[in-house]
C-alpha cells in the first residue's frame, strides 16, 4: 500500500472515532420557534389550604394502608381517645388518601379537635371541608360547624360591653318573687350584669326566724338556685356572674379530705399548721375544683370571676404539695421554720434578692424566699389557666374575670409577697377580663371616709396609668365602687365623689358592690 493511501485510512479513521465520541448536541442557545417539550402537571391545590387531591392511580397496596389507619383511628374516636384519633388521623391526610377516606377522615378530625376544646384547629377543619367542592359529604355540615365555631371564637374574645354590674352576696339575694322585681328595677337603673359572690364559708348558711333554709347547704340546691336567678336574669337579658375564691371552694364539698387543707406558719409556735383555707396545689382538690366550675358552668352563668378576698399570705402556701411542687422544680427545699426565723423581713429580703446579683449581707434563705414568692404566684396562675382551660373545653364562651389587687399594680414586689399575685404575668394569661378594687378595710366607720377616698383614688391612678395600657381594650377593666345605702353610684358633677367614675374611659366596666362590709 501506497504512503498516500494509508494516510487516507488514518484520516477516515479519526473522524469516525469523533463522531462516535460525540454523545450529546454542543450546548447553545435556543432555537427561534422550536416547540418546548409538554410541561408536567402539578397536583391541584386548593389556594385557601383546600383539599389536596391524591394521585389518580394509587397502588393497591397503598389504599390498603390507608385503610387499616383510617380504622384504626375510627376506633379510637369511637372510644372517645381522642387524642390518639387526631394523631392517626393527622398522619393519614399527610399521605393524600382517595376520596371518600379523606374527607371522612377531616370530618371526624375537626370532631375530635372539638372534642378536646382545639376550637381553632377545629374550625380550620370544618373550613377546609366547605370549601372542598359539592360532591364532598360532609360540606353543608362543615359550613354550619365552621360558622358557629367561628362565631364563639369571636365573642370569647372580644370582653363584656359596657358592663354595670351589682355586686351581691347569696343571702342578699331574695329567693320569693321579690326577685323579679328587683332585678326590674336594676335593669331599669341601667345595670347589666349580676355578680354574685358565694363568699368563703360554703355550706351551712344560717336559716330565717321560721327555720326556713335562706341559703342553700349543697352544690346540688346552689345549682338549682342558680338555674332559677339565671333563667329569670336572662329573661331580661341581665348577665349573671359568679364570684368564687378557690381557697374556700373546699367548703362546698359534703365531707373535705384533712389533706385538702393548706399550710400556713405560726410565727409563735415555730410550726406549720393547717389553714381553714384550702390547698389549691393539691391535685386533688384541683380535680373537685374542676367538677365544681364545670357545675356552675352547667347552669348557663355568663362568667365567673376568681375573687381574692382571701389572697395567700406571706405565710400560707407551705403545704406538703406545695413544698414538694416547689422542690421538683428548683431542686431547692423551702424550710419555713429557717426562712421566717426571727427578725427575718421577707418584703425586705424578696426586694434584696430580686436583683441580678446577691449583695453582701443577703443569706440564703432570703434568696431561697425570694424563688418561692415568685414561684407560689406563678404557680397559683397556672392552676387559674388550668382550670380556664377544662372549662372552655366544654363552655367556650364563659368569661373568666381575675381580681387584682392595687398594689399588683403600684407595687408588684409587695404584691408577690403579701398577696401571692403577679398582675404582669396574670396579663399574659387568657382572662377575659381583670376586676381591681381598692383595698379597703371592712370595719371602716362613716368617719373614716376621707381615708378610703385616698384609696380608690390610689386605686383609680393604679387602673389608668398601669394596667389600661397594657391591654389592649378598656372594657377588658372592671373597677369596684361601693354602693352607699343600697343605692347605685352614677357619674357626676366635678368635685363630687361620683366624679371618679368619670376619670375612666369610656367601655370600662364598674362594679357597684351592695355588700354590708363593702
Amino acid at each position: 500500500m501506497t504512503t498516500w493511501l494509508k494516510m487516507c485510512c488514518l484520516l477516515l479513521c479519526l473522524g469516525l472515532l469523533a463522531a462516535c465520541g460525540r454523545t450529546r448536541p454542543p450546548q447553545g442557545p435556543p432555537v427561534s420557534g422550536a416547540i418546548p417539550p409538554p410541561a408536567v402537571e402539578p397536583v391541584p391545590e386548593d389556594r385557601d389550604e383546600g383539599i389536596v387531591s391524591s394521585p389518580p392511580d394509587v397502588p393497591p397496596d397503598i389504599q390498603q394502608i390507608h385503610a387499616q389507619l383510617f380504622q384504626r383511628s375510627k376506633d379510637d374516636f369511637e372510644r372517645k381517645a381522642y387524642p390518639q384519633a387526631i394523631s392517626g388521623l393527622t398522619r393519614l391526610l399527610a399521605l393524600l388518601p382517595q376520596e371518600p377516606i379523606e374527607a371522612e377522615s377531616r370530618w371526624l378530625l375537626a370532631q375530635a379537635y372539638r372534642q378536646t376544646g382545639e376550637w381553632e384547629a377545629a374550625r380550620d377543619q370544618y373550613r377546609i371541608l366547605t370549601v372542598a367542592g359539592s360532591a364532598n359529604p360532609y360540606q353543608a355540615s362543615a359550613q354550619l360547624q365552621f360558622n358557629e365555631l367561628q362565631r364563639l371564637l369571636e365573642q370569647f374574645t372580644m370582653p363584656p360591653l359596657d358592663t354595670q354590674a351589682i355586686r351581691l352576696t347569696l343571702e342578699q339575694l331574695p329567693i320569693s318573687g321579690g326577685f323579679d322585681e328587683g332585678i326590674k328595677k336594676m335593669k331599669a337603673d341601667g345595670i347589666t350584669t349580676l355578680l354574685i359572690d358565694l363568699g368563703c364559708e360554703g355550706a351551712g348558711f344560717h336559716t330565717d326566724e321560721q327555720g326556713a333554709s335562706r341559703a342553700p347547704r349543697h352544690l346540688l340546691d346552689l345549682q338549682t338556685l342558680l338555674r332559677s336567678y339565671v333563667e329569670r336574669s336572662h329573661q331580661l337579658q341581665l348577665l349573671v356572674y359568679v364570684g368564687v375564691n378557690l381557697r374556700c371552694i373546699g367548703n362546698w364539698h359534703d365531707s373535705p379530705l384533712p389533706e385538702w387543707r393548706d399550710g400556713t406558719y405560726n410565727t409563735t409556735t415555730h410550726q406549720v399548721q393547717d389553714s381553714r383555707f384550702f390547698d389549691i396545689f393539691h391535685p386533688e382538690y384541683q380535680r373537685f375544683l374542676e367538677q365544681f366550675l364545670t357545675h356552675l358552668s352547667e347552669e348557663s352563668v355568663d362568667g365567673l370571676v376568681f375573687l381574692d378576698d382571701y389572697p395567700m399570705g406571706v405565710y400560707d402556701g407551705v403545704s406538703r404539695s406545695g413544698l414538694t411542687r416547689f422542690q421538683t422544680a428548683f431542686d431547692v427545699n423551702f424550710d419555713p421554720v429557717r426562712t421566717f426565723q426571727s427578725g427575718v423581713d421577707p418584703l425586705r429580703a424578696s426586694k434584696l434578692s430580686s436583683r441580678s446579683f446577691q449583695p453582701l449581707g443577703v443569706s440564703v434563705e432570703d434568696s431561697v424566699f425570694w424563688r418561692w414568692a415568685g414561684w407560689k404566684a406563678r404557680e397559683r396562675l397556672t392552676v387559674l389557666e388550668q382550670l380556664i382551660g377544662h372549662l372552655r373545653k366544654r363552655h367556650l364562651t364563659v368569661q373568666c374575670g381575675l381580681e387584682l389587687h392595687p398594689h399588683g399594680l403600684t407595687d408588684p414586689v409587695r404584691a408577690l409577697v403579701n398577696y401571692a399575685q403577679d398582675a404582669m404575668e396574670a396579663v399574659r394569661r387568657p382572662f377575659s377580663f381583670f376586676f381591681v378594687r381598692p383595698e379597703i378595710d371592712r370595719h371602716s366607720s362613716s368617719d373614716q371616709l376621707s381615708a378610703i377616698e385616698k384609696l380608690r383614688r390610689i386605686s383609680t391612678k393604679a387602673v389608668l396609668t398601669r394596667l389600661l395600657p397594657v391591654l389592649d381594650d378598656p372594657r377588658r377593666v372592671w373597677v369596684s365602687m361601693s354602693a352607699e345605702r343600697g343605692k347605685r353610684i352614677v357619674s357626676g358633677p366635678a368635685g363630687s365623689r361620683t366624679s371618679l367614675l368619670d376619670e375612666f374611659p369610656s367601655g370600662i366596666g364598674v362594679v357597684h358592690d351592695l355588700r354590708a362590709f363593702s
